[in-house]
């Protein structure tokens, strides 16, 4: 039996606005105390690994409110698709919805990969 493109489509846009969700919600960070992230040095006192620290932290800050700003646009794109296939009836599928499938799909990936280098630092 097979299953029809539009609940594939829709079964598809579903997965991921969950992800997204998930995404958004799982990348909360509670605050540090006193509202100030802390930097602590290494054990040896070197000038340097602080810095190294404080520039992992930076990049690390960097890459946490690109991931936030894609997975909020993964959310918008999502919608649109959806309000798109809302619109769309049984017999047609426009080329304008498999190109934001396509781009929902390349930013998912994106979202995933920088949030693998970041569990990786």
């Amino acid at each position: 039996m097979e299953i029809h493109w539009k609940v594939r489509l829709r079964g598809t846009l579903v997965l991921t606005v969950l992800g997204a969700a998930v995404l958004v919600i799982g990348n909360a960070q509670p605050p540090a105390r006193g509202g100030q992230e802390q930097v602590y040095q290494v054990s040896g006192g070197k000038p340097e690994a602080a810095g190294a620290q404080k520039r992992q932290l930076a990049m690390n800050t960097a890459r946490q409110k690109e991931i936030t700003d894609d997975t909020a646009k993964l959310l918008a794109l999502a919608n649109e698709l959806k309000a798109e296939m809302d619109k769309s009836t049984k017999d047609t599928l426009s080329l304008a919805v498999v190109r934001k499938a396509e781009q929902i799909e390349k930013l998912a990936h994106a979202v995933r990969e920088k949030m693998k280098a970041s569990i990786g630092n």
